[in-house]
């Protein structure tokens, strides 16, 4: 299976809008050249928590999915506030309105043998400030949650692939953008006794840079969670200095991605 990992394309920025419609028109084209029809998009698909943004997010997700794309989206912290840094309860009905619907996180949605799992970064944020300076936090409840999923998970195939998505970066430290529980999020996604992980895939975005960790032959020190591919999406809507954006599809079979270039 292929996916196509998209991440904080902050539609109400610049042009943003149209950048996106870009992307999805270049998807819906091109199906047979990045061979995928699963779309994951790690949050921040809105800029500052304006309606109109919701409206042409979902104006866009619906184009994918009547093409017959699943599209599998998380929260990030500007989907749930203006600026990204003050918390809205408007703006997370907005979010449940118009993009993920009223799902529960952790979310899990079985496609083609591969379970895919979304959780809200945001969610224990959100109780306990008013403002923030974009981390997030997934919360004991939530962890909980997550870790019963992947042992019912286990229990009914060993060999379903697991691909866990959310916001925010579980590797990047500064205090104001960092995800506050990542360690207690990587004991749960690793408990197993080997060392192995529950998870295949893990996608994340938030820090606008692109990056795979513990690529083979890697010997980083993410290779202790035994994680097949890590990969940071960049902001997919930001252009190189040639004009382009790019669209990573991640090869669940290889654990290759291909880097698909888009005017």
């Amino acid at each position: 299976m292929r996916i196509v990992h998209l991440s904080d394309i902050h539609i109400g920025k610049s042009a943003n809008h149209k950048s996106f419609a870009a992307i999805v028109d270049w998807l819906i084209s091109k199906k047979n050249t990045h061979r995928s029809k699963v779309v994951v998009i790690t949050g921040d698909i809105v800029d500052d928590g304006v309606l109109w943004q919701y409206k042409e997010a979902k104006k866009q997700v619906e184009k994918l999915r009547t093409n017959d794309f699943a599209v599998l989206c998380c929260p990030g912290n500007h989907d749930y506030g203006p600026a990204g840094i003050i918390e809205d309860n408007d703006c997370i009905g907005y979010f449940k309105k118009y993009i993920s619907g009223d799902i529960d996180y952790p979310h899990c949605e079985i496609i083609d043998g591969h379970a895919f799992v979304l959780l809200d970064s945001m969610y224990e944020e959100m109780k306990e400030t008013e403002m923030w300076g974009a981390q997030g936090k997934l919360g004991k409840d939530q962890l909980r949650n997550l870790d019963k999923l992947l042992d019912d998970l286990e229990d009914d195939s060993a060999d379903t692939k697991v691909i866990i998505a959310l916001h925010h970066h579980p590797f990047y430290y500064d205090y104001f953008l960092k995800l506050r529980d990542d360690e207690l999020f990587k004991q749960v996604i690793t408990i197993e006794e080997d060392g192995t992980s529950r998870a295949n895939c893990l996608l994340f975005g938030h820090k606008h840079v692109e990056k795979r960790f513990n690529k083979p032959p890697s010997n980083s020190k993410e290779k202790k969670y035994g994680i097949d591919v890590i990969f940071a999406s960049g902001a997919t809507t930001e252009r190189d200095n040639k004009g382009k954006m790019v669209i990573p599809v991640i090869n669940l079979d290889t654990n290759k991605i291909v880097r698909h270039k888009v005017s």
